[in-house]
C-alpha cells in the first residue's frame, strides 16, 4: 500500500463523523434503543482536557497564603538543620487526621 493512500485511509478512519457512526453501530449491537443511543450521543462531556479546579474553599487559600508568608519571612531566617527539624515537627501535626495521611499516601505511590 502506498503512503498517500495510507495517509487517506488514516484521515477517514479518524474522522468524528466516522467515529460517530461506528460507535452508534457498536452500541446498536450491543443492545441500546435508538433513544438510548441518542441520550447517549447528545450528552457534554465537556472540555477534553480539564485544568485545575477554580473551586477551591477558605481551606485551601489560608493554606496557600501561609505557604506564601512562611517562605517570604520564616525559611530565610532558619539554617538548613533548623528547616529540616522544623519541616518534621509540621509534618508529624499535619499528618494528624485521615484527610492529610490519605494525600500523603497518595503522593508516595506516585
Amino acid at each position: 500500500m502506498k503512503a498517500s493512500k495510507l495517509r487517506e485511509l488514516i484521515k477517514e478512519t479518524i474522522k468524528e463523523g466516522n467515529f460517530d457512526s461506528r460507535f452508534k453501530d457498536a452500541m446498536g449491537g450491543a443492545g441500546f434503543s435508538d433513544e438510548e443511543q441518542e441520550d447517549i450521543m447528545s450528552r457534554d462531556i465537556g472540555s477534553p482536557f480539564p485544568g485545575p479546579s477554580t473551586d477551591v474553599g477558605n481551606g485551601v487559600i489560608l493554606a496557600q497564603e501561609t505557604i506564601k508568608n512562611w517562605r517570604e519571612n520564616l525559611y530565610k531566617n532558619m539554617s538548613d538543620s533548623e528547616l529540616d527539624s522544623f519541616s518534621k515537627e509540621m509534618i508529624e501535626h499535619l499528618l494528624n487526621n485521615t484527610a492529610a495521611q490519605s494525600t500523603a499516601k497518595s503522593f508516595f505511590k506516585k
